[in-house]
């Protein structure tokens, strides 16, 4: 028998159409039903849903997490899966592309700058010069300067009391004074921050001891930092520069000694009296500092004289 062949069979190569799948648009906290088989599809029902015409709007449509993009297919989602939807006028952001910054507001590279500048104010630099006209040792030394502005305890510029500059400039030359820069050096000290301390502080302390004591200074973990009350107490100017000495010394003795016992006070009688014959031994020689006598800047004339009762 002769086969027949089924000229009228359907053919077997059928089309299959994609399926639209039903998907939730999140925008503006508003949600749109859309259907789409397609990244392009899904973008082109956004723009039509959500009457944002393709030519104003730029649509970024984010599904678990990852944009889609043009061309490509989605990703496996369930049924009735929400995408974010987030919309940019084509006008604005062209004119944000060619527009000039804004000089008011600094990028990532000028506020490293600033940062740079900010540091190199605080560090103690050698392009300082205080009225002794001597740097500090490389190594053994005070690294960085810290005066208190008028915020830290309510003045003003137009006051009476001295600037924060002025303040620095006296940190500066207690760090410099040549007998400071030697006992530094042979007792191979080195202090984070040589700051002034805060008179708010001060007066804390004086209600927390009790009996009028007053705060003069402290050392933060020996010789992290070093803290000198440099005003008087009306803020109306400094305290004398050889009260300030005796006090940097004192807490200098803090970076070997923590408690107030015998052994920091033999200390600090110690430092006090090289202190004194180091300035001793600078004017014999007949070194002088802009002009004058180291005993003259220093303020200890007197104290030379006899050293053993300067120092008990």
């Amino acid at each position: 028998l002769s086969s027949k062949a089924c000229s009228g069979s359907p053919s077997t190569s059928v089309s299959r159409r994609r399926t639209r799948m039903r998907l939730l648009l999140q925008f503006k906290g508003k949600t749109t039903e859309v259907h789409a088989d397609s990244a392009d599809t899904v973008i082109a029902a956004a723009h039509d849903a959500l009457a944002l015409p393709s030519d104003e709007w730029r649509l970024k449509i984010v599904a678990k997490g990852k944009q889609l993009q043009p061309g490509a297919s989605l990703p496996a989602l369930a049924e009735g899966a929400k995408l974010m939807v987030m919309a940019s006028s084509i006008t604005a952001v062209e004119r944000g592309l060619t527009s000039r910054s804004d000089p008011t507001v600094r990028g990532f590279a000028a506020e490293d700058e600033a940062a740079s500048r900010r540091a190199a104010d605080t560090a103690g630099g050698a392009d300082e010069v205080s009225v002794w006209c001597t740097s500090q040792d490389a190594e053994h030394k005070f690294c960085r300067f810290e005066p208190c502005t008028w915020q830290s305890f309510g003045t003003r510029p137009s006051s009476t009391t001295p600037h924060a500059f002025e303040a620095r400039k006296l940190l500066l030359r207690l760090a410099t004074d040549p007998a400071v820069v030697g006992i530094m050096r042979e007792r191979r000290y080195r202090v984070g921050t040589l700051a002034e301390m805060d008179p708010i502080d001060d007066r804390l302390a004086e209600k927390m001891e009790g009996g009028g004591k007053r705060l003069l200074g402290y050392n933060t973990n020996h010789g992290m930092s070093i803290h000198v009350r440099l005003r008087t107490m009306d803020l109306r100017g400094f305290e004398a520069y050889p009260s300030l000495v005796d006090t940097l010394l004192h807490e200098l003795a803090h970076n070997e000694v923590g408690p107030h016992n015998d052994l920091f006070w033999h200390l600090f009688a110690q430092l006090k009296a090289d202190y004194l014959r180091h300035h001793a031994r600078l004017a014999q020689s007949g070194a002088l500092f802009s002009g004058a006598s180291p005993l003259q800047l220093a303020g200890v004339a007197e104290q030379v004289s006899d050293v053993r009762a300067a120092v008990l």
